[in-house]
């Protein structure tokens, strides 16, 4: 059966109103979906961190074979009408790390029919089934759309499911927990959880009515910034409840090491706190960490993806170097050290640190120099 039966109803619902409807709420009785999800910090420190390492990196195309990348396709110039590669990337990768699937339709091919554009959709407008001949339909807003011109990008896989899984979905007790937290603590210092303290009669029991007047004065008095002023028979004793007494504060810390941990993030990357066992070298070690368990599973969905986009024999390939981020020593011996194993040329050391090629530079150490009129 498809989800989309209440479709005009839907539209016409106000966004809050469609948010509260498409997720129930958790044990924490906060409902928990891919937007609200956003508003919790973890949770958006996590995103934007992958969805930026990953849209920043260079993005190369290759044919199968050989070393020397190819001009890139339109499909990687302007992949839809007014996106940049970058910008086109990290909307994947929200819909994927949000949803669990991303979504394009393909809207215009070259004259080998392969696409030159490709326009995401909101992953919640698009239904996916198997029908009785094993087939995968889909469906935009309801209306049946050809597969063909379905990109269809899934996170994680599980046997015999047409869409990946959404992290979200699968940490969504966790990811309400740390809202019901925030909100705990604004409640805590906005509305004021725990009186600021009692108003005591130490000489004489009082009528509620005079109770009443007495506490309105107060609460008036605190309003304004202003002394208050009171007979000598009543007592004021504030109430103070330590932060760690609550509670909530240790809980939101522990929330952001859980959130850290779903999406396979180093929880110090996003301002949380790590275990000791978990604490780094160096800065170049923790990013060849993200790098290695991180970004890496997400850049090779990326390349697949993207591949069944060109033409039958090209690859993509992320260079992931820009994470990689070392010292100038290092970086210099590291060169150095290639280019003596005749792993790279001159010019390909040079390139890597921005600097313009050298004549002679593209000959590899150890190999026999060209000959003289080849060379001329």
């Amino acid at each position: 059966m498809w989800p989309f039966r209440r479709l005009k109803q839907r539209q016409q619902m106000t966004l809050e109103e469609l948010l509260a409807e498409s997720s129930t709420p958790t044990w924490a009785g906060v409902p928990v979906g891919g937007d609200q999800a956003m508003r919790l910090s973890a949770v958006w420190a996590c995103v934007r961190l992958l969805a930026d390492s990953v849209s920043t990196l260079p993005l190369d195309v290759f044919r199968r074979g050989e070393r020397e990348p190819l001009a890139p396709p339109p499909i990687l110039v302007a992949p839809a009408a007014g996106w940049a590669l970058h910008e086109w990337l990290e909307a994947v990768m929200r819909s994927l790390l949000l949803r669990g699937n991303a979504y394009g339709l393909v809207v215009a091919r070259g004259s080998d029919l392969r696409p030159t554009q490709v326009e995401l959709v909101h992953p919640d407008a698009m239904a996916v089934k198997v029908n009785r001949e094993g087939m995968v339909e889909y469906r935009l807003h309801g209306k049946p759309w050809p597969a063909e011109d379905i990109w269809h990008v899934k996170a994680f896989r599980q046997a015999g499911l047409p869409e990946g899984l959404s992290p979200i979905e699968y940490a969504r007790q966790q990811v309400g927990l740390g809202l019901a937290v925030e909100r705990y603590g604004a409640t805590w210092f906005g509305d004021g959880a725990v009186p600021p303290g009692t108003f005591k009669n130490t000489e004489a029991t009082i009528e509620q009515e005079e109770a009443e007047e007495i506490k309105g004065r107060l609460l008036n008095a605190i309003r304004k910034r202003e002394p208050m002023v009171h007979g000598k028979d009543w007592q004021f004793t504030p109430i103070a409840v330590k932060p760690e007494e609550s509670q909530f504060i240790e809980t939101a810390r522990l929330n952001v090491a859980a959130i850290a941990r779903v999406f396979g993030v180093p929880p110090e990357m996003i301002a949380g706190e790590a275990s000791n066992s978990q604490t780094y070298a160096s800065v170049e070690m923790r990013g060849i960490d993200f790098l290695t368990f991180g970004v890496r599973p997400w850049l090779v969905r990326l390349e697949t993806a993207i591949g069944a986009l060109l033409p039958r024999g090209q690859f993509v390939r992320f260079n992931p170097g820009g994470l990689l981020k070392a010292t100038t020593k290092e970086s210099y011996e590291a060169l150095e050290i290639g280019i003596r194993s005749g792993l790279l040329t001159r010019n390909e050391a040079r390139a890597k640190q921005d600097l313009p090629p050298l004549p002679g530079g593209d000959q590899l150490a150890g190999s026999a120099p060209p000959p003289a009129e080849e060379a001329a």
